[in-house]
């Protein structure tokens, strides 16, 4: 889900040579289109929050040959003393290395005066990496203005003007920017210069936006979009992350992938050098493993596990991997430095692969956007193995598996940078199975001690590289602890009768965890156990809202395909059970199946499968998918009193 938050802070992204390591102060140019502040609007003031109400946001861009400008104005009333600490401190972050940044307006308007405040600020500029978290250095610096002398009732009226020259040199004539927030806005108004002689290819805008353009004397045109008098939308829930549900202007120069794959196709298809202990460990491979299909999977697993993460994002860093004999010597790299090794390597090894662009959260939306460097921010690869894209990701831990049992990577769509043809992206196609799927049988042994519980759980796909990670960086004991609490909250006084143990299959990606439970008699006899004794299943649907407070407007997302199984087989139990009617549902997001058996003797089975299939489905099929998910509701938890008749 797309969304923007307005702020006096602008993030910045491609660029040129070194430039200065500070926030100029400097006019505003003399492009620059001038904007009357728009007037009040009691009914947007009303719905203003933070002590912040926003006039006017004001973006206008243009190119100085191959230098991208990009003049910011942001104009906003502080309405309350919460206000002042948020308004009064201006954020630009910026890298050096390839961007510049000025300050180019700074007014405050307080009963009707203009105060020019440009000759009493000092900007403090700071070293923050925002994501070092991640093991992302990017190299942006953060130039900081504080606001002197703002008050309550005051209005802040700024600009900052950004310059950025090419890096990759194709996908950059082109830009994204915001005309709707999540705060009302008076009038949000985006503007490009643009060469009357060249093609604007632009996204979808709703109706509410308005569109003019002039044509200018130098050849150019000047094209405006413009919202006005905007208030947020209640944003739903479950919506996808590729979806926009804020106004966003996008625009390109192209709607062809080819020109941007061109651009960095002779460094992501060249052949590199190897360290010469590197070249034994492939050759080794090579040795080993007598089919491409296990080669590559072997080189796969070397790359993810010899060399950890931590991406140095700076300047060029951003879109061009070191070398391999680089990333090897560190001992580190991140996507686009593992990606390119692991090419380099199966190359050697005589498979047939290409790196790729995709992202991690919105790449399922790739399809709907223009072709620019901004839209991607993750590579893969892509190796053909048996007549079939393999998606691999060589950022990946804890993974297992060869052609047909390792996790089919479902980042949406992808666009391989091959050295010739025409570019496109391509869907990462996947099944359930492949992606993630889970089995788990439970047996209930009802005897004059208590009751005894075995758990036995598969994992395969996605979800057995998920508990391999679990158990690699988790103590036993709490594993154990958190296996337990799911069932005591069923069962109290329930015992643990061993540890739970796990089996790992890497080769085949399976894992097997079993688990041992004891209820004694006297637990089973409280907490009123008798009366309500409860089988069931996990919560499959609760992503799920259980109503909708009204028309839905946008997508909702599913997350499939995947599988989830669950069979329950009880013995022995002090009453002879009558399972409820099977329940079968299909609809567009999943398919959803229950059954259950019982025989005298208190002997029952009762049966769980869940296989959402999508990635999301349209608004008008959600109210009935949620009453579908309702049913499921009611089928995963089934109570019955078990008390001696």
């Amino acid at each position: 889900m797309h969304s923007a938050r307005l702020a006096l802070c602008l993030l910045l992204a491609l660029g040129a040579p070194a430039r200065a390591q500070t926030l100029e102060l400097a006019p505003e140019p003399d492009w620059v289109m001038a904007t009357e502040i728009p007037a009040d609007d009691p009914k947007l003031r009303a719905e203003s929050e933070g002590g912040e109400f926003y006039l006017l946001s004001d973006h206008q861009m243009r190119w100085d040959g191959d230098e991208k400008q990009s003049y910011g104005r942001t104009v906003a009333e502080v309405t309350d003393r919460a206000g002042l600490e948020s308004l009064a401190t201006i954020q630009v972050d910026f890298d050096p290395e390839f961007e510049s940044a000025s300050l180019v307006r700074l007014q405050i308007l307080r009963d009707g005066q203009v105060i020019d405040l440009m000759d009493r600020i000092t900007p403090q500029v700071y070293r923050r990496e925002t994501r070092l978290e991640e093991g992302i250095i990017d190299g942006t610096l953060t130039a900081v203005v504080q606001v002197p002398d703002l008050r309550v009732g005051d209005v802040l009226d700024h600009a900052t003007l950004l310059a950025r020259r090419p890096m990759v040199g194709a996908g950059e004539r082109s830009g994204t920017s915001w005309l709707e927030w999540d705060t009302p806005v008076v009038l949000s108004q985006s503007t490009v210069i643009w060469p009357a002689d060249k093609a604007l290819e632009l996204g979808p805008l709703p109706a509410e936006v308005s569109y003019d353009a002039t044509p200018l004397a130098d050849g150019t045109v000047r094209h405006v979009w413009r919202r006005e008098g905007f208030l947020p939308k209640h944003f739903e829930e479950g919506v996808p992350s590729e979806i926009y549900e804020s106004a966003l202007l996008r625009f390109s120069d192209t709607r062809d992938w080819t020109p941007l794959v061109q651009a960095l196709a002779p460094h992501y298809t060249a052949d590199y050098p190897l360290p010469s202990s590197w070249e034994a460990r492939v050759q080794d491979i090579a040795d080993t493993h007598s089919t491409p299909e296990a080669r590559a999977f072997a080189a796969l697993r070397l790359v993810q596990d010899e060399l950890r993460y931590v991406s140095l994002s700076v300047g060029a860093g951003g879109y061009f991997a070191r070398s391999p004999e680089e990333v090897i010597a560190a001992g580190f790299g991140d996507c686009k430095d593992k990606s390119l090794l692991l090419r380099v390597m199966l190359d050697r090894l005589g498979v047939d692969a290409v790196v790729a662009l995709t992202d991690l959260d919105a790449g399922h939306g790739l399809a709907q956007e223009l072709p620019m460097v901004g839209v991607f921010d993750h590579m893969i690869l892509r190796a053909t193995l048996d007549g079939r894209a393999v998606w691999m990701d060589p950022t990946g831990t804890h993974q297992g598996g060869g052609l047909g049992t390792a996790t089919e990577l479902d980042y949406g769509y992808a666009l391989p940078i091959a050295a010739e043809g025409t570019a496109a992206l391509q869907r990462m196609e996947v099944s359930a199975e492949g992606a993630w799927a889970q089995a788990t049988r439970e047996n209930y042994l009802f005897t004059q001690f208590g009751l005894f519980l075995s758990v036995r759980t598969e994992f395969r796909a996605g979800s057995a590289d998920s508990a391999r990670s679990r158990w690699a960086t988790n103590p036993v004991s709490r594993i154990s602890r958190d296996y337990l609490d799911y069932y005591l909250e069923r069962y109290p006084g329930l015992l643990v009768l061993r540890p739970p143990e796990m089996t790992d299959d890497r080769e085949a990606n399976v894992i097997v965890v079993t688990e041992a439970y004891f209820l004694p008699l006297a637990a089973l006899d409280r907490n009123g156990l008798r009366e309500e004794f409860t089988f069931g299943t996990e919560n499959l649907v609760e992503p799920y809202p259980k109503h909708l407070p009204e028309t839905r407007r946008m997508p909702f997302l599913i997350s499939g395909p995947w599988v989830h199984r669950h069979e329950i087989d009880v013995r022995g139990a002090p009453i002879d059970f009558e399972p409820p009617e099977p329940v079968n549902l299909s609809n567009p997001a999943f398919d959803f199946r229950y059954s259950g058996t019982a025989s005298t003797g208190g002997n029952m089975e009762l049966s769980w499968w869940f296989f959402p299939k999508v990635h999301a489905i349209a608004a008008s099929d959600v109210e009935a998918v949620l009453r579908d998910a309702e049913e499921v509701r009611n089928s995963t938890w089934i109570y019955w009193d078990i008390r001696e008749e």
